[in-house]
C-alpha cells in the first residue's frame, strides 16, 4: 500500500517466513529494504540518512557538523545499544542482565531528556530512530512511566506527531 506523498510501495513481510526476493536483496534478511531505481537499500539508519539527503525539503539532519554527530551518536546508542537489550529481553537471554542493561540506557535517555523536546536541538533522525522501539516497547517487556518522566513525556509526543501518528 502506497501513501500518496510517499513514491515507494510498502510491502509487509512475514519475516518467520521470508520471502527469497527479501533474501536476495538484502544479505542481512532484515527489514526495512529500499528499491530506488536499481538501488538496494538496507538498514534503517543507512536508509534514513538516505532519503534525508533525497528529500531536503524535509531535513531531518542539522546542518552542523558537530550537531550531525551527535545524532549519529544517539542513532548508534539505540542501534547498538537500546534494541539489542530489547531483543534480548524477548529472547529470554540472560534476561536479568539484559533487563539492567535496558535500565540503564532508558536512565541515560532519560537524563538526557530533561528539559528538552529533542535529543538533538530540533527533530531528527535520532528522534526518528527511537519511534520503532517506542511504539513496540510492550513487546519488549519494556515499561516507560513515570520512572523515566523525561522520556515518557518524549516518547508520548513523538508518536503523537501529525506524520507519525496516522502510521502506527
Amino acid at each position: 500500500m502506497a501513501e500518496k506523498n510517499i513514491p515507494y510501495d510498502l510491502i509487509e513481510v512475514d519475516l518467520k517466513n521470508k520471502p527469497d526476493d527479501l533474501l536476495k536483496q538484502n544479505p542481512y534478511g532484515k527489514v526495512p529494504v529500499l528499491l530506488d531505481g536499481d538501488g538496494v537499500l538496507y538498514e534503517s539508519a543507512v536508509i534514513n540518512e538516505y532519503l534525508d539527503e533525497k528529500f531536503p525539503q524535509v531535513q531531518l539532519m542539522p546542518a552542523d557538523l558537530l550537531q550531525r554527530a551527535r545524532v549519529r551518536i544517539w542513532i548508534d546508542f539505540l542501534n547498538t545499544r537500546v534494541h539489542p537489550a530489547a531483543s534480548d529481553i524477548t529472547h529470554n537471554r540472560a534476561p536479568e542482565k539484559a533487563r539492567e542493561r535496558m535500565r540503564k540506557h532508558l536512565q541515560a535517555l532519560d537524563s538526557e531528556m530533561a528539559g528538552k523536546d529533542y535529543l538533538v536541538e530540533n527533530y531528527s533522525l535520532a528522534d526518528v530512530t527511537f519511534i520503532p522501539f517506542y511504539t513496540r516497547r510492550e513487546r519488549y517487556g519494556v515499561v516507560i512511566d513515570d520512572t523515566y518522566p523525561n522520556l515518557k513525556r518524549w516518547g508520548e509526543a513523538l508518536i503523537a506527531r501529525p506524520q507519525v501518528a496516522p502510521t502506527i
